[in-house]
């Protein structure tokens, strides 16, 4: 609803008066246009793309500048990234910190990005962690998580997730899985859904203990996601285990809809969660329909499958958005 749609409601309520709706609607046309959110999506697309041009710079000149000089200049911009970094750090608290610099938070992750092609150079030119791979994501995500937590950063929160979930040989692609993933292996399904239990039972009980409640929903997020992909790889790929992987998947659905019913001060979040759950729990029917119940040869029932419980799913989020999403109001 825009503000002059509210003031009109307001006004035939007889909540204000025309001077008082006259003098509102011209003090919210004068008010200034934030340009916040933009100017972060700019700065944060400047340092994809200067981290993404330096690794380019590498790829093209490192037959003609050198290795050692090219690793000192990475190493370089990444310690004075991360300096200017601590310098304007925020103090530490349990609660929700902000830098003390408008750009101390970029800076980070300026220097994050560095670090990881440092490392990948140094990796692919001089092995220096030799055939233990595992340290190359290993070694980032201690040290991101450790960071993230330090400066109050999301966004190396989400990085270091991330490190994490390759360490453990996972790599989540919903899209193309099913055949080119490493998901047709049962260890990796099993140490995806471990990893994701203990990622959302460590985000709970810092939640609960008040340590950085803030970040929950990141770790939730990333936890659900590879919590309900590893089932659904398994309910695709192990036939003697499709009991437990339907109960797995329902069982996560279910939890992921209970939360976003519970969490009603962030709605972002609320409704992030629902979605998980519809969509998870959408594709696992139909894989289950198309599996037993669908008469094979026949087109049409698959067509009308698609058009009926798209409406239906289409629906039930619409509603469920409303329900959700504004009780809090």
């Amino acid at each position: 609803m825009s503000p002059d749609d509210l003031l009109n409601d307001l006004r035939q309520r007889s909540i204000l008066n025309d001077e008082q709706r006259q003098r509102i609607a011209a003090s919210e046309r004068s008010r200034p246009f934030s340009l916040h959110w933009e100017l972060r999506a700019l700065l944060y697309a400047g340092i994809l793309l200067l981290s993404s041009g330096l690794g380019l710079l590498v790829y093209d000149n490192f037959d003609h500048v050198g290795h050692g000089i090219l690793l000192l200049i990475i190493a370089a911009a990444c310690v004075v990234s991360f300096v200017f970094a601590w310098l304007n750090r925020p103090p530490w608290t349990t609660e929700q910190a902000t830098s003390r610099s408008a750009f101390g938070a970029y800076a980070l992750l300026l220097a994050c990005l560095l670090f990881l092609t440092l490392e990948g150079y140094a990796q692919y030119q001089y092995n220096v962690f030799g055939t233990r791979y595992g340290l190359v994501t290993f070694v980032p995500a201690m040290l991101f998580l450790a960071l993230a937590y330090r400066f109050d950063h999301k966004g190396v929160l989400s990085m270091a997730l991330t490190a994490l979930i390759s360490w453990v040989g996972i790599t989540v692609r919903p899209l193309n899985f099913y055949f080119k993933t490493n998901f047709f292996d049962q260890k990796v399904v099993f140490s995806a859904i471990g990893l994701a239990l203990v990622i959302g039972a460590v985000a709970l009980v810092l939640e609960r203990q008040r340590i950085k409640s803030h970040f929950t929903l990141t770790h939730l997020t990333f936890a659900g996601n590879l919590l309900l992909v590893a089932l659904l790889a398994g309910l695709f790929n192990f036939e003697g285990l499709l009991p437990w992987f339907m109960a797995g998947l329902a069982a996560g659905c279910w939890l992921a809809d209970r939360y976003a019913r519970q969490e009603q001060r962030n709605r972002a979040g609320s409704f992030l969660f629902l979605l998980m759950s519809a969509v998870y729990g959408y594709i696992g029917l139909t894989y289950l329909y198309f599996k037993y119940l669908h008469p094979s040869g026949n087109a049409v029932a698959g067509y009308v499958y698609f058009i009926v419980s798209g409406i239906v799913l289409i629906a039930y989020l619409l509603y469920q958005r409303r329900s959700v999403l504004h009780e809090s109001i």
